[in-house]
This record gives C-alpha cells, structure tokens and sequence, in this order.
C-alpha cells in the first residue's frame, strides 16, 4: 500500500504543464495574431491554398501531389472550411490556432527538456537551468516573435509545421526519459508522421532528432557498442522509425515527383552567404519579403545568432544540445541537398532560436540582471513587433481586396476581367463574387509549376484570340506595376480604348494592382 508521503512525493515530480502566467502569455499571442487579420489582402500562396480546397477530396489530393508540398495541411484546412467556412477570417484562424499551440508546445518542450536531465549522473557536468522559468521566456518571445505573427496570420502551412516540432520534440524527451517505453515512442512517432506529412522542411528537424537519439544512446552507454543494442530505447526507436516511415510510403512517389519539378525549374537563387545573414536578420524582424536590409543589419543579425550558439554549446546538457541541433542541422540539410532557402521555411528552426535565447538569459546568475535583461529583450521584441505592422500599413495597401470591391461596384457581372498574372488571379478570384468571368491571361506557351498551375483549370485561362473574340462591350484588365515582378500588362487588341485607370497598392513587395477599364470596338460598331 502506498503511503500519503509516497504518493504527495509522486505528485511532486510530475511537471507542471499548466500555469497562471502561461495562460497571459497565450492570450497575449493570440491578441496579437488576430488584430487585424482579415484586413490584408490574402496573397498568392494563400489564395492557392483556397483554390486547392475547392475541388472535391481526391481530387484535391491529386492536385496536391502536382504541388511542392505534403497534402496533411489541405485535408485538415478543408475540414475546417467546411464546418466554419471560407472566409478569410475562418481560413487564417486555422494559422492562429497552430500560432497559439506553437507558444504552449514551446513551453511544454522547454519544461520537459530543461526540467529533467537524459543523462546518468555524473555524465553532464553542464548547466541544467529551471525548465519552468526558461519555458515561460521562450513561450513570452515566441507570443512576441514579428516573425511568427506574420506567418500565424497566413492561410499556409507553416505554423503547423512550428507546432508539431515543438510537440514532437516534447515527446521525444518523454520517450527518453528512462525507463523506456513503447507507448510514449509511439506517441512521439505520430508528431514526427504528422511533421513530414506537413512540410517538406519538417524533414530536416526530424534527421536532427535522429542524430541527437543516436548519440544520447551512444553517450549513455558510454560507447559500448553491447549495451547500445541491449537499450530498449534503441528497439523502440527503430520500431518506431519502421512504422513511421511505412505510413510515409504511399506519399513517396509523390514528394519524388514533387522533388524533380523542383530542382528542374523553381523561382528560387543559389545560395550566397548573404542569404543566410539575411535570413538570420528576418529570425528577428519580418518587414517583408525581399527586402534587403543594409549589409551592416544582415552582418549584426548574424553575429547575434552566432552569439546565441556558441553561448548555448558552452557547458552544453543534453537539451542544449538538442536546440543547438535543431537549429543549425536544418540549414546545412538544406545547403546539403540544394534545397531552397526561404525565410517561411525555417518557422521550426526559429522557435529552436528563441528556446536557445531563453536558456542564454536564465543562465544569467544574479536574479536582478536577470530580470532587468528579460525585460529588455521582450521590450525589443514588442518594438521590432511594433515596426513589423508599421511597415505593412494595410489600411493604406488595399491590394487585391480593394481592387475586388472596386471591380464589384463597377463592373457588370457579365462584363470580364482579364487578370496578368496568377499571382494575382487567384486572390482576385478569391475576393470577387461574380467568378465565371475572371480569366488569367496566357499567351500560350505552358506555365511553370509554381505559378500554381496545380490550382487551375482550362476554363480559368484566355488566349489573344479569345480576347478578341469578347462580345461585351467593356473590358476591365489587371496588369501590375513595381514590386517583385516590375511592370507586367495583358496585351490588349489595339482597336480597345481606355476608359480609367485605377491603382490598389499591395502589402509588402508585390507592387501595386492596376485596374484599367477598356471599351471594346463593338460599341463603336453598334453606334
């Protein structure tokens, strides 16, 4: 029988997952990610990730496979359009969701990883702070993260890629912890199944997870090869492994297919070294994408991160050491395999960062420098957040929903729109009720995959000669100018005439919308 003393002792050691100050943090993030979340306009990746979701299941999951990316995030966003809608609101709150889960998952990791220790007494001569204390930190600068926020308000995947790093992580230091059990690995195997089903990038946070279970079995059994295959944690793993990697499998003909459009034709550079100090500059603040900051700001971003490694590796525990490696191991995986380097991906990558920043502050050892550091740091994140929707200024960027609302108070419906580019004719598309007479321009020739052609269909695209054969009398184009793409038009038949011309500047790099009204010849033959 156990005694009172023994099971008040039992209670003791389970962690606390639940505290007052974790659930303001929580409110906190989510305040934050749902002001004004429907006031900018969806963009190109968004509106594709809509289109997707129109067409029933198989053949949605079909489409997906002509994409670049795994079809977990379109199956669940299409059961969470069904039962809350399409709305732009609805949509984006499925990233808010993921945003808020992101910060408790953070928590949860930190105070798993940073409240116990995987290795034998004696073996870790390093630091093991409170698990509790960097747990809130890191929950508080990911709530306050510009970099998370922006893309916790974005219709895609990629918080829940951040979500189910954090999670498997957290599981993974459960399924370590001995004695060694099958379910908690198991437990640990669906996250990661869920992970690579979700983003392709999540991969690589997964083959750092492997090397880290690799040589936390090697230093436990001090390198003795017998008692690395005596350890029931190894079986376990491997059986894990063999059973994620089979429910992986019908996807793999997929992501091969997937693989090869990629390397054979995509919008991304090769990689310079500045890529990556720009890409350490945008881990701290977003402003948007494409924007080059002076090299001076590039070259001090990384510096800062370098900063944050080479004092987390300093009497590294095993938790330091599994942050260090979920940070650093994505991008060389992905500098490995010529894979692209764009900030959206590296969303897991960042939350590792800020867990590293929260274990470099609490190993600060006076608890008044401490608390006046904390304090500054989460000051500078609330400003860098500050200066992040500064520089959008959506109220005076109405982009492809001002250019829609526009269109609809102008414009019959019958009256077509003939739009220059898919990067903006799905958002278009998106915000115009009468839909059966928007077109994208082609000229012909066949476009390239990621102008998201696995979204579209023969009705959607008009040809010159079509164009020439309109019927109505008013014509209204969508061309762009500045931004990313520079000055792209539809070439319209010489005998149309101008009517008006209007501009809706876009958030961020994508220029400004121009909306120009056309009266065809037919009026001209008809008076």
């Amino acid at each position: 029988m156990i005694s009172s003393s023994s099971q008040r002792s039992h209670l003791l050691r389970v962690p606390c997952y639940f505290s007052p100050m974790l659930a303001v943090i929580i409110f906190l993030g989510l305040v934050l990610r749902i002001h004004q979340l429907t006031d900018r306009s969806l963009w190109f990746d968004e509106a594709f990730s809509w289109r997707l979701i129109q067409f029933p299941f198989l053949e949605m999951l079909q489409r997906v496979g002509l994409d670049n990316h795994p079809p977990l995030y379109f199956i669940l966003l299409k059961v969470w359009a069904a039962i809350f809608s399409d709305s732009a609101l609805a949509l984006r709150s499925l990233s808010i969701l993921f945003g808020g889960l992101t910060i408790f998952g953070t928590y949860l990791f930190a105070l798993e990883a940073f409240g116990k220790d995987l290795l034998p007494a004696g073996t870790n001569d390093g630091l093991q702070p409170h698990g509790r204390g960097i747990g809130l930190l890191a929950a508080g600068l990911v709530a306050l993260s510009a970099f998370h926020i922006r893309y916790s308000q974005e219709l895609r995947m990629y918080t829940m890629a951040a979500t189910l790093a954090v999670f498997s992580s957290w599981a993974l230091f459960r399924a370590l912890q001995p004695p060694s059990r099958l379910g908690r690995w198991l437990l640990y195997g669906l996250f990661a199944l869920l992970l690579a089903y979700t983003h392709y990038y999540g991969l690589f946070t997964l083959a750092a997870q492997a090397v880290f279970i690799a040589a936390l079995i090697l230093v436990r059994a001090r390198w003795s090869l017998p008692q690395v295959i005596r350890d029931p944690g190894l079986r376990h793993a491997l059986f894990t492994a063999a059973i994620a990697s089979v429910l992986w499998l019908p996807w793999l003909p997929a992501f091969l297919r997937q693989r090869s459009q990629v390397q054979a034709t995509f919008w991304s550079h090769p990689t310079t070294r500045w890529d990556i100090a720009l890409l350490c500059y945008n881990m701290f603040t977003v402003r948007c994408d494409y924007y080059t900051p002076p090299y001076q700001r590039q070259l001090l971003a990384a510096d800062a991160s370098i900063l944050i490694l080479w004092l987390l590796r300093r009497k590294a525990g095993a938790a330091e050491c599994y942050v260090l490696g979920s940070i650093v191991l994505p991008l060389i995986c992905c500098l490995t395999v010529s894979a692209p380097i764009a900030l959206r991906y590296f969303i897991m990558a960042h939350v590792f960062l800020l867990v590293g920043l929260s274990v470099v502050i609490w190993r600060v050892p006076f608890r008044l420098e401490r608390s006046i550091v904390i304090a500054v740091i989460l000051a500078f994140f609330a400003g860098l957040y500050i200066d992040y929707w500064h520089d959008l200024d959506v109220a005076h960027r109405p982009g492809a929903r001002g250019a829609a609302a526009f269109l609809e108070q102008q414009r019959r419906p019958e009256e077509p729109v003939i739009i220059c580019l898919p990067a903006f004719y799905f958002p278009l598309l998106y915000y115009t009720p009468h839909r059966a007479s928007c077109y994208l321009y082609s000229d012909g020739r066949p476009m390239p995959h990621f102008y998201g052609t696995a979204a579209m269909i023969p009705e959607d695209l008009i040809t010159d000669e079509q164009m020439h054969g309109l019927g109505s009398h008013r014509v209204w184009i969508v061309n762009i100018a500045g931004g990313l793409f520079g000055a792209y038009s539809v070439p319209v038949p010489p005998q149309w005439k101008v009517k008006s011309h209007h501009s809706f500047t876009e958030v961020g790099w994508l220029g400004d919308i121009i909306v120009m009204e056309y009266e065809t010849d037919t009026v001209h033959e008809d008076n």
